[in-house]
């Protein structure tokens, strides 16, 4: 396994330090090679598009809970 990269990120005139890891899953080789495939054709990459898609998952799934404790309020 490689050892962790470290980059920097900026918002702002804030610089954030990002450490990323290396995701290792197992799935079928033909849902890869599909997977692979759709996104290149919309010329990007697996990784850009793995990246995005579980940033908007865990936004996703904190705006789900919120909606929950704010439905809770409501109720009690």
């Amino acid at each position: 396994m490689q050892p962790a990269r470290k980059g920097k990120l900026t918002r702002g005139n804030k610089s954030l330090q990002v450490k990323t890891v290396r995701v290792s899953i197992e799935i079928p080789e033909n849902i890869r090679d599909n997977f692979r495939d759709a996104v290149e054709r919309n010329g990007k990459t697996m990784k850009d598009v793995l990246t995005l898609y579980m940033q908007k998952y865990i936004w996703k799934q904190g705006e789900l809970q919120k909606n929950r404790q704010k439905r809770r309020m409501e109720l009690g």
